[in-house]
């Protein structure tokens, strides 16, 4: 269960590098959570604001260049990226890749660019991290609850709250060093609770739509990211437009704790999603912060819509 609390709509894109088309006005705010006892499933609503905003004057394979810029230190730390780039022009918009490394000018990113053929515009943004998501909550219980995420390589990373002995608040409960994990947009992720509590999330609403990679044979938590407190059709998102007719399926977990299959459907290509019992059509509204579990027999993406789109 969520509530949903817009700030204010007023700050305004502002780094020196920023590009004119970014002048809107960002859009704000905070969910508040409510999760049980036993599992669950969430999923980040927002993004955090842009570090950068721009043009790319020349770009490699896997490297985007901006002439004039000044970007600080975006590397990895402790193992983890910390930033990433998502694309907002060309064939590629909506793909996002992790910063590995980069100078004052040129970005270096875990990714293949060969296929965006101009110079893109893009935005520098803070990767959303597990525990963040937690860092205003209440209910939370040390060493009983844990974060699940279920990684692009099949591994899982698993965090055990310990809200005292790591600055992140959680550890990993094999070695007790301090643990996080990326949340990479439209992820979702398991939490076990031995108590009831909730929990608030703030930041910026998404405005452009984004790349959900979707990978073939593993666990594929996805979410719209969607902070609105209305509900859309699964029929809308367009999650099953690269996925395989007959083969492919999305389902709905509950949220009382058992983690129980709500819903399951399977993709009929221009059908849609089915019932796979009697083959009638699918009927279900979700949430914006709904996650599904996503079976491809082939990896793809999905290209989750905009939560927010700004008139410039």
């Amino acid at each position: 269960m969520k509530k949903l609390n817009i700030l204010l709509g007023t700050l305004l894109a502002t780094a020196a590098l920023s590009h004119a088309v970014d002048s809107y006005s960002e859009v704000v705010g905070y969910n508040k959570f409510t999760f049980p006892t036993g599992n669950s499933c969430h999923a980040a609503t927002f993004v955090k604001a842009n570090y950068f905003s721009g043009d790319a004057t020349a770009k490699t394979v896997n490297s985007l260049t901006v002439t004039g810029a000044s970007f600080g230190s975006l590397a990895p730390s402790g193992g983890l990226p910390r930033y990433y780039v998502k694309i907002l022009s060309g064939v590629m918009a909506g793909f996002t890749f992790d910063i590995l490394s980069n100078t004052s000018t040129t970005l270096v990113v875990d990714g293949d660019l060969s296929s965006q053929v101009t110079n893109p515009n893009f935005v520098i943004r803070p990767h959303v991290m597990a525990s963040e998501l937690f860092s205003v909550s209440s209910g939370l219980t040390d060493g009983l609850d844990t974060i699940s995420v279920f990684n692009a390589d099949g591994t899982t990373t698993t965090m055990l709250r310990a809200a005292g002995d790591s600055p992140t608040g959680w550890i990993n409960p094999v070695d007790e060093s301090a643990a996080n994990a990326v949340l990479y947009p439209g992820q979702g992720f398991f939490l076990n609770a031995a108590n009831p509590g909730n929990y608030t999330f703030s930041g910026t609403v998404e405005t452009s739509a984004t790349v959900v990679p979707m990978f073939a044979g593993a666990i594929n938590l996805v979410s719209s990211g969607n902070p609105g407190s209305g509900t859309t059709a699964l029929a809308s998102l367009g999650i099953g437009t690269n996925m395989s007719p007959a083969l492919d399926t999305v389902e709905l977990f509950s949220q009382d704790g058992t983690l129980s299959s709500q819903a399951s459907f399977l993709w009929a290509g221009t059908d849609g999603f089915i019932n796979p019992v009697d083959e009638s059509p699918a009927v279900l509204n979700l949430s914006g912060s709904a996650v599904l579990n996503v079976y491809v027999s082939s990896s793809t993406t999905w290209l989750a819509p905009a939560p927010y789109t700004p008139t410039p």
